[in-house]
């Protein structure tokens, strides 16, 4: 199917001249990961993303434990875009979109007109969970599910759990007490904690929504479970032990 069934339109943008505290705020307004970043001719200049910010937002206010978990410098987001975008065209099907989200660890592909190069729309990750939801793909958690499963303590502090997300390259973390699921800390979670004190424990700055299934359950009803609660990642279980963890991407890469 082509990638205009499943896409977002219209695309959430910002000028190459949002100083970067405005890109923030536009980023939670709209809830989304990611802005393009276009030019005063509506033409695709960039991207700019929540891992971008987070990794400006670390470096400019330092790690003494009390100070702010992120600091925002007042310059435009086209000196921290992503200026190489991956596009694909309105007639891609889904599964190449897929297969090069897949290839380069991208949570979005850009749609674009192949003549004049149009913004016509973006497929996310979370376009493909509706996919899969869609097509009732019945494949089990546990063919497609990660593991290890990354976490932290509910009692750490949130300046720990940022930069884990970063070493880790990932964009959540599970939030275990006494090795039970109680919440998720992602990027959502680290950029709306900017104000908020390095050593603040991540319990408190949490998301307490989880979906929390059995590893064998099928993949449509983890997407569309996941769906109706908005989130993206969901845990598989074996029982009461959490064996793998359904993110974005796995969900791509059960549609290739």
């Amino acid at each position: 199917m082509p990638v205009t069934r499943h896409m977002s339109s219209p695309v959430h943008t910002v000028a190459a001249a949002t100083p970067l505290p405005r890109v923030h705020e536009e980023l939670e307004a709209h809830r989304v990961s990611s802005l393009a970043v276009v030019e005063d001719d509506g033409r695709l200049a960039g991207v700019v993303t929540r891992t971008d910010l987070l990794r400006v937002g670390q470096r400019e206010t330092g790690r003494r434990p009390g100070s702010p978990l992120l600091s925002f410098p007042d310059q435009p987001v086209s000196e921290v875009m992503t200026r190489d975008v991956v596009t694909v065209t309105p007639l891609t099907n889904l599964r190449l979109a897929g297969q090069k989200m897949v290839s380069g660890r991208l949570h979005r592909v850009f749609v674009v007109e192949e003549e004049g190069g149009g913004l016509r729309g973006v497929v996310s990750t979370r376009d493909v969970m509706n996919a899969v939801a869609e097509a009732r793909l019945r494949l089990p958690l546990s063919d497609h599910m990660s593991h290890p499963v990354f976490t932290i303590r509910a009692e750490e502090p949130v300046g720990m759990a940022t930069e884990r997300l970063g070493k880790a390259q990932v964009q959540g973390l599970v939030v275990v007490d006494d090795g039970w699921p109680v919440g998720l800390f992602t990027q959502v979670e680290s950029l709306l904690s900017s104000a908020a004190s390095r050593d603040t424990p991540v319990e408190e700055v949490m998301s307490p929504s989880l979906v929390c299934m059995q590893q064998d359950t099928p993949l449509y009803r983890a997407a569309q479970q996941a769906a109706a609660t908005s989130v993206r990642r969901v845990l598989a279980l074996n029982k009461r032990e959490v064996v793998g963890i359904m993110s974005g991407l796995d969900f791509v890469r059960a549609i290739l």
